[in-house]
């Protein structure tokens, strides 16, 4: 209990005494200090139950309609301000002091939208271009604020857009993976979300009405709606950027940091009004960003606010909407290969492995490889594999592990083998890389050991849905018995987007070239081939061109994207297309006897016979012959009473070989035709194949040499594997001693007979 008395001090004068009751205690006595702590507690908690803590206070600073301020509990009940700013209190007080109450107070639509009737102007150098005379300087900071912005973002749009071509405009990946098209869909609503230049800009405009219709002349409507119409341009130009940087981008972070940087740059205004505030860019700046701003609005334009923000709603919701369609959009579009090359040239380099295992049939699809040039029993086969003879047009044909496949075409004109099974390009989701294959050629034979997916040419590890980029940009790693590094390839796409792109020698249509009479090739890049062309060491021997009356496009044979030349009905040995001819009779010469797999020793065991002796000056002498003694078998010499000589490309380089008579464009089946699977060269033994003359590399879009004219070309002189076993072992390239037919390099040993 407490209570007071009256009672007098020393000198007579009047005190109240305090009497505090606590428990059966009473007495009258001067209160310590903790007794005096509750007590006050106890006053407070009273006053409170009265009359709302603060209420007075707030009163008294609350401005009223003709400039005074509320100074009594009258003044404060009458003034609407101070019912206004009351209302987030009501009953506010009671509800804390009274904890068995579950009373809500809840405040009605209409008190809400009073709080609100004036509307505070955001802190940003926009409220400067409100607020401020026009030739003032936070004025202008104002306006260099929105220009800086804006530049920032025209830019970064820009570079953007920079990334396109002319067949992908906006600089879209091919493809992106599930988790990354995920950040895309969050980094939309998230830039959408954090972007509020276009609801201030929205809602100042709304502001801006209301003040019109409630009589207010604070601002003028022109102030208010021009510096707001910058605000929605700005955040405009920050959607696009938005919406081109998350399409383009196929990494989760580059997407979320990408939508953190455009943030950054649309919020430079807010930077510079801080630092201005601040004082950091002088006096009349920090006054100016001080001072609060005010747009009134009233009672009667409760309605026009709801519609207002109604709108505001539909527009965070329409963006958010069109970027999400825009998105899908794309995806659908991705997905169908839009943006990616579907017809590709591949070009490998001069690379060999010389113990390929072969395992079927690739031409028939039998499941065992008979063929007279392997060197093995039963089983796999082991050969020489040169991987330019896979060169040429490759087409998307399905997909691998969500990713495009590519499959390679034939030699003549780029449409799918009829029966030959063609290698593939694919990517690997074990080694996370694209690889190089063919399900007839394995790494090894057990298959605890094989490559992962059978590879044989891989990329780096990459998420990359885009060969063409990614043969540019990297280095891949090739199979030969180990893995060798910096193996560069060449990808380039076959498709036009106009005439340029059929290096103005022929039409686009639908995204092929149709070339001039004058120019063939996949994009019209090479000139029509010369019809006769000789040789530099006997102008009397000439090839022609070797005619295909079957072909709608062009009137000669075509093997991976070049000519074909011939000469009919030769015999002995062609002199004129070599650079030495054999010693003389009387010339000493080694005699080497080499094992021969197909021969067999007077037991009969196969495998342990000789070769006829092979004549050579001395063991380091490399220009006499080797081709014409170890191919002395009597079909062989039957064939040098008459035969063609064929001149034809296999990818990387022209092969020159001996072919039975009757070699025409009739009865040589071009869209079938294979320099690996067809042996133009292998290397094997005395019953190799027919090449005499090799040329040097020449390959890819851009080389230019739709011919053998101008081309360098060798005569190929202990190359076969035989020579490497013996007496004299010899580690020889795989293409054996090269003989320069030419005597300078770079003059080429075809060239053209013009016609007069």
């Amino acid at each position: 209990m407490i209570s007071t008395a009256p009672s007098n001090d020393e000198t007579g004068s009047p005190v109240r005494m305090v009497s505090i009751a606590q428990g059966n205690f009473d007495s009258l006595q001067t209160p310590s200090w903790s007794e005096f702590n509750v007590l006050m507690q106890r006053i407070e908690t009273l006053e409170q139950q009265r009359t709302p803590r603060g209420a007075e206070e707030d009163a008294s600073l609350l401005p009223r309609e003709n400039g005074s301020t509320a100074s009594s509990p009258d003044d404060m009940k009458n003034d609407p301000l101070h019912e206004k700013k009351n209302l987030r209190k009501k009953k506010s007080s009671s509800t804390d002091d009274s904890p068995d109450s579950d009373e809500v107070v809840r405040l009605t639509e209409s008190e809400i939208e009073a709080i609100y009737d004036e509307y505070e102007l955001p802190e940003s150098t926009y409220t400067l271009l409100m607020a401020e005379p026009v030739f003032s300087i936070p004025f202008g900071t104002g306006i260099f604020a929105v220009g800086i912005c804006m530049m920032c973002l025209v830019l970064a749009c820009k570079n953007e857009l920079d990334n396109g071509t002319a067949r992908n405009y906006h600089g879209l990946p091919a493809g992106v993976q599930s988790k990354v098209r995920m950040a895309q869909y969050l980094g939309i609503i998230i830039g959408v979300l954090m972007e509020d230049e276009i609801p201030q800009g929205l809602e100042i405009i709304g502001k801006g009405v209301e003040q019109r219709k409630s009589g207010g002349t604070r601002f003028s409507l022109r102030r208010i709606i021009l510096p707001a119409l910058l605000r929605l341009a700005v955040g405009y130009l920050f959607l696009m950027c938005l919406f081109l940087t998350v399409f383009q981008e196929n990494t989760v972070l580059d997407i979320f940091f990408d939508v953190l940087a455009l943030e950054f740059v649309e919020s430079i205004d807010d930077v510079i009004f801080g630092l201005s505030k601040r004082g950091f860019f002088g006096h009349q700046l920090r006054v100016a960003t001080n001072i609060t701003h005010v747009i009134e609005g009233g009672r009667e334009s409760h309605t026009l606010r709801k519609w207002s923000k109604r709108c505001i709603r539909l527009v965070y919701l329409l963006n958010v909407c069109g970027g999400i369609g825009l998105l899908i959009s794309v995806t659908v579009t991705q997905k169908q290969g839009k943006y990616r090359c579907k017809s590709v040239t591949v070009a490998f380099g001069d690379d060999v492995w010389e113990a390929a295992y072969i395992t079927g049939n690739p031409t028939s699809g039998d499941d065992v490889w008979e063929d007279a040039n392997v060197i093995t029993g039963n089983g796999p086969k082991k050969r020489l594999l040169i991987f330019s003879h896979f060169n040429g047009i490759y087409v998307e044909n399905g997909t691998h592990h969500g990713r495009p496949k590519y499959t390679e075409q034939n030699k003549e004109d780029g449409d799918p083998f009829l029966t030959t099974t063609g290698a593939e390009i694919v990517y690997c989701e074990d080694i996370e890389s694209w690889v190089f294959r063919h399900e007839h050629i394995r790494t090894s034979l057990s298959e605890d050991l094989e490559n992962d997916c059978s590879w044989l040419l891989k990329s780096p590890e990459t998420d990359s849905y885009d060969i063409i980029e990614l043969a540019e940009e990297s280095e891949w790693f090739v199979w030969k018995g180990l893995i060798e590094s910096e193996y560069r390839i060449s990808i380039e796409c076959n498709e036009c987007d106009d005439h340029a792109g059929c290096n103005y020698s022929g039409k686009c249509v639908d995204e092929i070239c149709d070339c001039d009479d004058e120019h063939f090739g996949i994009l019209c890049q090479y000139e029509r081939p010369c019809p006769v062309i000789r040789s530099e060491k006997d102008n009397t021997t000439t090839l022609s061109l070797l005619g295909d009356a079957l072909d709608d496009e062009v009137d000669f044979v075509e093997v991976y994207g070049r000519p074909v030349y011939v000469i009919n009905n030769m015999r002995g040995k062609p002199f004129s297309l070599l650079r030495h001819g054999y010693p003389a009779d009387g010339d000493q010469y080694y005699n080497v006897e080499y094992p021969n797999s197909t021969g067999s020793d007077s037991t009969g065991t196969v495998g342990v016979g000789n070769l006829a002796p092979h004549k050579h000056h001395h063991d380091g002498f490399f220009e006499d012959d080797d081709f014409f003694e170890q191919n002395d078998s009597p079909g062989f010499q039957k064939l040098l009473s008459n035969y063609t000589f064929v001149l034809q490309y296999t990818g990387r380089r022209w092969y020159g070989q001996i072919k039975p008579p009757g070699f025409t464009g009739l009865s040589f089946k071009e869209e079938e035709y294979h320099a690996f699977w067809n042996n133009a060269f292998s290397g094997l033994g005395d019953e190799d194949n027919s090449t005499l003359i090799i040329s040097a590399p020449t390959s890819g879009l851009a080389s230019g040499l739709g011919s053998p004219v101008g081309v360098d070309f060798y005569e190929m002189r202990r190359r076969n594997l035989a020579l490497e076993i013996g007496i004299h072992d010899y580690d020889y390239s795989p293409f054996g001693v090269l003989i320069p037919l030419a005597q300078y390099e770079g003059s080429g040993f075809f060239h053209c007979n013009k016609p007069e």
